[in-house]
């Protein structure tokens, strides 16, 4: 698979290596701060600094960091395609929480405050997707596509996107899966707002499952 993204590193080593360290002490930082009591600001500075180092590496070239306002398919065949990909990602969510109801354990129950649900929606489907997709996608996949190629930064995306949320306390397999999908979907579409549009949905279905769960719970 061939992508545009991060095509201004291609053909200059010292802008893959800047390109690859600062991923890499992104990536190291993030995580420690995610095992922190810091606010989203600390990681929003975190993912704006590093977006601005790469926007100085691309000669300020905004379309080959992902930000286009359209993916380069149009947005009509990726109806169908994050259709399946949704499935998919659905499809593994299931066998894991079966797997983990066969091993003895209960299944989560969610039991959340009423009055803490416009927060809840605000985290989860804004601020997390637009954090995430920037420190995992553009950062990441910017720092290793013109390095490890585009299927090994998918593979390594995923990975990283998995552990991440193993550090939130969600080890679930659906990350693991999902972050493949949408390191390819950045990868792909060479637009940002493709997988931060899925992402954002994605955790809205998330929310409402567990509303849904805390409801039956308490009425059951």
């Amino acid at each position: 698979m061939e992508s545009a993204i991060g095509q201004h590193f291609e053909t200059a080593s010292s802008r893959r290596g800047i390109a690859l360290a600062v991923g890499i002490a992104v990536v190291v930082t993030d995580f420690v701060i995610c095992t922190l009591p810091i606010g989203p600001d600390v990681r929003l500075s975190l993912a704006l600094i590093a977006f601005a180092v790469y926007v100085y590496l691309s000669d300020g070239d905004l379309r080959s960091l992902g930000l286009r306002p359209n993916p380069i398919q149009g947005w009509v065949p990726w109806i169908g395609i994050s259709a399946k990909i949704a499935i998919a990602i659905a499809a593994c969510l299931i066998v894991g929480l079966g797997t983990w109801r066969l091993l003895g354990n209960k299944l989560p129950i969610y039991n959340h405050d009423p009055a803490i649900v416009p927060y809840l929606f605000l985290h989860m489907c804004v601020v997390s997707p637009v954090l995430e997709e920037f420190l995992y996608r553009v950062v990441v996949c910017l720092a290793l596509v013109k390095t490890v190629g585009c299927w090994r930064t998918i593979a390594i995306n995923g990975i990283l996107f998995a552990s991440l949320h193993f550090v939130y306390g969600n080890p679930s397999p659906d990350n693991l899966v999902g972050g493949f999908f949408l390191a390819w979907m950045y990868l792909k579409s060479e637009t940002i707002l493709l997988p931060l549009m899925f992402h954002s949905v994605g955790n809205m279905v998330a929310l409402g499952c567990q509303l849904a769960s805390g409801y039956l719970h308490l009425n059951g």
